[in-house]
């Protein structure tokens, strides 16, 4: 899914398609459009779902149309249960969203930059990225080689990454990786956005 200038998930999806890594590429233009593609991502029985947006702290926008945290914690709602969400989007990557997805809805995890991304280094970043994850094991991702992998391009590219995921058994927790180029991996169990989590 896209929303971007530069067509990036149309760009990655070719990508993903020359390196035959199964994807379904779909196109939104509005609100209702991306809960229909939510809806066709959860009957498509998908592990993971990388969406390509404008975003900052309080929540996305497409063609100007501004999807809040708690609203995207509604439209989540039942489809995303034990999926991992990747987010090629400025900001994305950030507390408000990961609790949106994962503490309301059961996400398995959120992955993204939580600051601007630039679309040269989007269109390096996550091709490359799950590229070496298909080579690493074509049936799914594991936490440790989800990590490794992520580390290794957020050096090459330097991009910096966040990787939330939940705390088996700890539901106001997550627990927060950063990934930064040329430093050491940081982990962190962080309190859950009151603001989303008493949505």
């Amino acid at each position: 899914m896209r929303e971007q200038d530069f067509f990036d998930g149309e760009n990655l999806s070719q990508i993903l398609d020359l390196s035959i890594i199964d994807n379904i590429y779909r196109e939104v233009f509005s609100k209702e459009d991306f809960n229909n593609a939510l809806i066709e991502f959860h009957e498509s029985k998908l592990r993971y779902l990388h969406l390509s947006f404008h975003a900052d702290f309080d929540g996305f926008e497409i063609n100007g149309e501004e999807i809040s945290n708690i609203e995207m914690s509604h439209l989540l709602k039942g489809k995303v249960k034990g999926k991992r969400i990747f987010l090629s989007a400025c900001k994305g990557g950030n507390r408000n969203f990961a609790t949106a997805a994962i503490a309301n809805n059961g996400c398995r995890s959120v992955i993204g930059t939580p600051l601007d991304l630039h679309f040269d280094k989007a269109a390096l970043f996550w091709p490359a990225f799950y590229h070496v994850m298909n080579m690493a094991d074509k049936s799914k991702m594991n936490k440790r080689s989800l990590s490794h992998v992520l580390k290794k391009c957020v050096d090459l590219f330097q991009v910096p990454i966040n990787y939330y995921h939940s705390i088996d058994g700890k539901r106001k927790y997550l627990r927060r990786y950063k990934f930064r180029t040329d430093s050491p991996t940081t982990n962190k169990k962080i309190t859950l956005a009151n603001k989303v989590y008493n949505a």
